[in-house]
């Protein structure tokens, strides 16, 4: 039997780690794009990883109020239960949340420029929106696609490239083709859940513009992204694009299930390799968050979790 009783790692893991691993993958393309070189680096400064634990704090802060929004969905769907069972006190991660927020926007804007403060603070408004009711942008077509676009293929990468410290000019316009890879790999996730979000009104792009066009406009962004970076000469987002491209492409030939959850699945993974390869510190960082979370939820509910295939 399970105890409830809260226990201080629950506090910790609230937060979805594994959810960081996109923003991290971001901050790290953007550092990357703002050297203006590609090249296997090392040693990573101190500012870099000022940068990744504000993120970091700041989207925990988000994540948890996502939840705290979702009890009953995540109640009926017997996921994230953390909140939804009563595991953690609601007051305590309120004020863990509301602490987290405000830190990482004060420590932002302190530590680094006006600009990486501003960035802070819109990507905290942004991932507010997406979850706080009436706003809600997860439950409303486009907004929920642009929300994640921006949120990580904007903002996350902009922070990265700002924690560069080189000419952040460009910085906008170079961030272009990964809105659209970020929207399109968004756009597929949606397909899956789509019987569930129209059985309880939640009106995500996927429900709005229905399973086929949803999959050609996901193939339209993914497309776009490539021929971008191919413009752009970024040739991350050229491989990470070009080896996700094919599998968008049988999603919509196929209108098969199974390949569409494998263009977001793989799409997603090839970005976070090239990451990997670039920065070799992001490795160990990503197998000691998966055994954390394996040791983690094995001790304290019985489950083998994460696994490979999982959406989060």
């Amino acid at each position: 039997m399970i105890n409830k009783k809260s226990n201080i790692l629950d506090y910790f893991f609230v937060l979805r780690p594994i959810l960081l691993i996109p923003a991290w993958t971001m901050l790290l393309v953007g550092y990357a794009r703002g050297q203006g070189q590609l090249s296997i680096i090392l040693v990573l400064p101190k500012e870099f990883w000022l940068a990744v634990l504000i993120y970091s704090g700041l989207m925990g802060a988000v994540y948890i109020v996502n939840q705290i929004f979702d009890v009953e969905t995540d109640r009926l769907n017997k996921k994230l239960f953390l909140v939804a069972e009563g595991y953690v006190n609601k007051k305590a991660i309120i004020i863990e949340a509301a602490a987290l927020f405000l830190a990482a926007i004060v420590i932002g804007f302190w530590k680094f420029s006006v600009l990486f403060g501003i960035v802070i603070m819109l990507s905290g408004i942004l991932g507010l929106l997406y979850s706080v009711p009436p706003f809600k942008f997860k439950a409303k077509p486009f907004l929920d696609m642009l929300a994640n676009g921006l949120g990580y293929g904007l903002l996350a990468f902009a922070a990265g490239w700002i924690s560069a410290g080189r000419d952040n000019t460009n910085i906008w316009l170079f961030s272009v083709p990964y809105v659209l890879a970020v929207s399109a790999v968004y756009l597929n996730t949606t397909i899956p859940d789509h019987n569930s979000d129209q059985a309880t009104g939640n009106i995500t792009t996927g429900v709005f513009m229905g399973i086929k066009a949803t999959r050609w406009l996901a193939l339209t962004m993914m497309l776009s992204s490539l021929l971008l970076s191919i413009h752009f000469k970024d040739y991350l987002c050229l491989a990470a694009s070009g080896a996700a491209l094919p599998l968008f492409v049988m999603a919509v030939l196929s209108a098969n299930m199974r390949w569409t959850m494998l263009s977001y699945q793989a799409g997603s993974l090839m970005l976070v390799v090239l990451s990997g390869i670039l920065f070799p510190v992001f490795i160990p960082i990503l197998i000691a968050t998966f055994l954390a979370l394996k040791f983690y939820h094995k001790w304290r509910f019985g489950m083998d979790y994460p696994k490979f295939a999982d959406r989060a």
